[in-house]
């Protein structure tokens, strides 16, 4: 509860996380995991080899449980709490498209610029994120999450939507945990 995680242990192993956890991590990671330029494995592999502190691709290949790794790895990104809800797949915030809004909201949240600091641990990032209160990032998810919804639109909303289309679209896969869990035990079930 009161410490920061900077390592994860399976199955007797101990797995440091790059940079102690560090939030360019992290997105870093969200961004390989949306890029569309690389299949589902590649996806996977490389976000795990950037997420993890390792010399190389075999190192990590060489864990005893690479799904649990992989599990650790997300459960990390959420921050160590379970995902209340997972038939919710729909995306509404994109790491990288929407990184001035978030950026804009988290360092007026924190009270400084945070892209300024060398180091800050992708769950004090996240608190900075969950205490989002009215801006314009969480205008746009409001109404993002009206759409997914099948919600009507109020007025304004529709307006503010017609008046900035570039907020309300993007062609991303996005890998869901679930996609990801399921790629991981094909990959290790391939290894046997």
């Amino acid at each position: 509860m009161y410490e920061l995680p900077v390592e994860v242990n399976v199955e007797g192993n101990l797995y440091h996380i790059r940079n102690d956890g560090d939030y360019r991590v992290v997105l870093d990671c969200f961004s390989i995991l949306d890029d569309v330029d690389l299949e589902n494995e590649e996806r996977m592999l490389t976000a795990l080899f950037v997420f993890y502190d390792v010399d190389s691709l075999e190192e990590l290949l060489a864990c005893p449980d690479i799904a649990k790794l992989t599990s650790e790895m997300y459960n990390f990104f959420s921050g160590g709490r379970e995902e209340s809800d997972k038939s919710n797949n729909h995306k509404l915030i994109d790491w990288d498209k929407d990184s001035a809004m978030i950026f804009s909201a988290i360092n007026n949240v924190a009270g400084n610029e945070v892209r300024e600091k060398e180091y800050l641990h992708w769950w004090t990032f996240m608190g900075y994120y969950n205490a989002i209160g009215e801006s314009t990032l969480s205008t746009v998810v409001s109404i993002r999450e009206k759409i997914v919804k099948g919600k009507s639109l109020e007025k304004w909303e529709r307006q503010y939507r017609s008046e900035n289309p570039h907020l309300f679209r993007w062609n991303s896969k996005t890998m869901s945990e679930m996609e990801a869990e399921k790629l991981v035990l094909e990959m290790w079930n391939s290894k046997e």
